[in-house]
């Protein structure tokens, strides 16, 4: 990683706000009008499942978010999408995410077996 530079942002409230931002950051910067909405926000990644219809599918997108000048929450939190939203993780959080998708996973296995011996047994259980 390189040293974070500093760029200056425009704002309505503030005029020219010097911001430090992280070699991470991937925003542009141009459309934040209030310092507090200033944001710094990284590149994602994504869980790829292949599915047989649309080849690989991407979901649930994860990045980085920092928005250092907000009132509410100022530190640098992981974000993922979810449902139509972005939701915002601490490391708790998004470790207890990490152990849900787990779960979910041990799920998936558990209808993968139903679904084999469901077409297995044209349709009725053994």
């Amino acid at each position: 990683m390189s040293a974070p530079r500093t760029i200056t942002v425009p704002t309505a409230d503030y005029g020219d706000v010097q911001v430090t931002e992280p070699d991470w950051c991937t925003a542009d910067h141009t459309g934040e009008a209030y310092r507090e909405d200033i944001e710094h926000s990284g590149a994602e990644t994504h869980l790829v499942v292949f599915t047989p219809c649309h080849g690989p599918v991407r979901a649930l997108p994860v990045g980085f978010l920092w928005r250092p000048f907000s009132p509410t929450n100022n530190q640098i939190m992981a974000t993922i999408h979810v449902v139509d939203e972005w939701h915002e993780f601490d490391p708790a959080a998004l470790v207890r995410a990490a152990d849900a998708l787990i779960e979910h996973a041990a799920t998936l296995r558990v209808y993968a077996r139903q679904l084999n011996e469901l077409q297995v047994h044209g349709g009725e259980p053994r």
